[in-house]
């Protein structure tokens, strides 16, 4: 991982507002990316390239971002005596949304697109969920 440690014990949670619009917004950069890189694939024509364009790009992540998004509604909502539980969840959220992303063959390969495309899933969306484990 990129650093992404268990935080200290009694550790308050960052601000629930701001760890999910830190989640939005890398997700919708990233997924703006994709989106331009899927048309690229798709424009060479090449049945390969498109099946990847249709059906691989979006599937990196096994839907661990809807586990995080539910986590970060539920801090968000949590009373003060569930925060200790709820920010916890949300690290347990955040941590599984990276290992799936880091782990996923396509990965790599999507930031480093010979179209040239910033896609930013490590420098961007990674980058965001270690801030928002070391957050939590």
């Amino acid at each position: 991982m990129l650093g992404i440690g268990a935080p200290s014990p009694g550790t308050p949670a960052g601000d629930p507002a701001e760890l999910l619009a830190l989640w939005r917004d890398a997700k919708e950069e990233v997924d703006a990316g994709l989106n331009r890189l899927a048309g690229e694939l798709r424009a060479t024509g090449d049945e390969n390239l498109v099946r990847i364009a249709d059906f691989a790009l979006y599937g990196m992540t096994n839907g661990e971002g809807m586990g995080l998004m539910k986590a970060l509604m539920q801090l968000r909502a949590a009373p003060p005596d569930h925060q200790g539980t709820a920010a916890r969840a949300v690290r347990d959220a955040a941590l599984a949304y990276c290992k799936a992303v880091l782990g996923h063959p396509l990965a790599r390969l999507v930031d480093e697109n010979p179209f040239g495309i910033p896609v930013g899933i490590e420098s961007r969306l990674v980058a965001a969920l270690d801030r928002i484990a070391e957050a939590a």
